[in-house]
Order: C-alpha cells, then sequence, then structure tokens
C-alpha cells in the first residue's frame, strides 16, 4: 500500500493534507497543491508587496515600526481567534508606536469579508506565500498543525466561540509575527506550532536597549 498506516488511520480531511511519497502516486495535497514561486530575498519581497495604502512595505517601513502579522488561513480557528482580538491587537502595538499590519494569502480585497468591522487595518495580500517565505516561514508538518497541543488549544478556542470555517488560503502555511522597520527584521516570532499566537508586547520586550 502507498499510504503508511499512521497517515491510513487520519481523519479524511487530515490525511487530505499530505501527500503520498509513493514513487508513482500523483496524490497530490489539496491544501496548497498550487506550486509556489521560487522564495524571494527579503529585500526585494519588502519592495514589490504593497499594503493597502498603496506604499510598498519597504516604503512603509521607513516611515514606521511595522507589526506584521502572518495568518494562517482564514478558517483556521486561530486565525478567527486572531480577528476576534483585532482592535486590541491593534491598540497593542499603537501603544508602542508601531502598526498592525495583515499579512494573509488572500487576493487583495477577498479578505474583507473576514475582519468585521475592522476594514480599516493595514493589509498585505501574499496568495502565494512568497512574503512569508521571505520572513522564513515555511509548511508545518504533523505535529506543528495537529500535535497533541495543537489539537487541546483548538478544542479551547472553539468552545469559546472562534469555530471552524472553511479552507481559506494554505492549510499548511505556518504563522508568525514581526517587528520590522527600515526593510529590516528588528524581532521575530516564528510559530512553532499553529496555535502560536500573536504577542506584541514580547516582541517589544525582545528588543535590545536603544
Amino acid at each position: 500500500m502507498h499510504a503508511p498506516l499512521a497517515a491510513r488511520r487520519m481523519p479524511d480531511t487530515v490525511r487530505a493534507m499530505f501527500r503520498c511519497n509513493h514513487e508513482r502516486c500523483g496524490a497530490r495535497r489539496k491544501m496548497g497543491a498550487v506550486p509556489r514561486p521560487p522564495a524571494a530575498g527579503l529585500a526585494d519581497a519588502a519592495e514589490k508587496f504593497h499594503l493597502t495604502s498603496g506604499e510598498s512595505l519597504r516604503q512603509a517601513s521607513g516611515s514606521r515600526t511595522l507589526a506584521l502579522v502572518f495568518l494562517r488561513h482564514f478558517g483556521c480557528t486561530f486565525t478567527r481567534q486572531i480577528l476576534r482580538g483585532l482592535e486590541e491587537l491593534k491598540q497593542s502595538a499603537h501603544d508602542r508606536g508601531a502598526e498592525l499590519v495583515l499579512v494573509h494569502m488572500l487576493k487583495s480585497g477577498s479578505e474583507i469579508r473576514y475582519l468585521g468591522g475592522n476594514g480599516d487595518v493595514a493589509r498585505i495580500a501574499d496568495p502565494h506565500c512568497e512574503l512569508y517565505r521571505a520572513f522564513g516561514l515555511g509548511r508545518g508538518g504533523l505535529l506543528e498543525l495537529f500535535g497533541p497541543r495543537v489539537w487541546w488549544l483548538g478544542v479551547v478556542s472553539i468552545f469559546k466561540g472562534c469555530g471552524v470555517g472553511h479552507l481559506a488560503g494554505d492549510g499548511l502555511q505556518m504563522p508568525g509575527t514581526f517587528l520590522f522597520r527600515d526593510g529590516k527584521i528588528l524581532a521575530a516570532q516564528r510559530a512553532k506550532s499553529a496555535s502560536d499566537l500573536p504577542d506584541i508586547p514580547a516582541l517589544f520586550e525582545a528588543l535590545p536597549p536603544a
């Protein structure tokens, strides 16, 4: 049989995320099946991608510190948890002299329906995850996406009312949060699991003394 025993015991929705490794197996991931372009360097990516204000990421970071929150797909309960607390997250960045910017995996404009009354939050559309990879964020494996801690925190999130939605983005893509200024990463939180949430105060605490 092509698929390992552990994979055959997974629920169909989980098993569909992983490609069989058998050389003759043509099965492809249903999540993130579209091939990705080669990763761009950080400087090139910062020039290429633009905020909803029209500024390039490089231009925007030249005038202010940006708190970049790279989201998982919009159906993920942890993304939905972030969006429920978006006002607090935005205020946390503002109180520290930074602007909150959401980076997502949909085409520009498609994300609006997920934002509720927070359509004024700056955003960057990255449907091919090029900017994600330029910031060192890749796809997660089984443990990062479905480990015991992720399952437990996912259940907690669901019972808090965040729920789970349909897949809207690459289901394997990992999230992260960064402070970005003058085209450079000042501080980084690259998620170790899908359940890791942005902690903007901790990012600022990690900055070296001025």
